[in-house]
């Protein structure tokens, strides 16, 4: 059962850490890509959707893959 909850752990971990990455490169260059509204934002609305960008990070790199092409 330890090993089970450990590797669920490690797995969260690593999730949150793509996440981490995804986001920081997202807000810079793919956020007004995607949503042209957000162009003149400042830190705090960027700041206050950064949880949920956190966790659904996999749904806005679809939706940025498909805004490219």
């Amino acid at each position: 059962m330890e090993r089970l909850i450990s590797s669920l752990l490690q797995f969260v971990l690593v999730y949150l850490i793509l996440g981490l990455v995804f986001t920081i490169a997202f807000m810079s260059k793919g956020l007004t890509v995607v949503d042209e509204g957000t162009k003149e934002t400042s830190w705090k609305f960027k700041l206050l959707i950064l949880p949920g960008m956190l966790v659904f990070w996999p749904l806005f790199a679809l939706k940025w893959k498909r805004s490219l092409k």
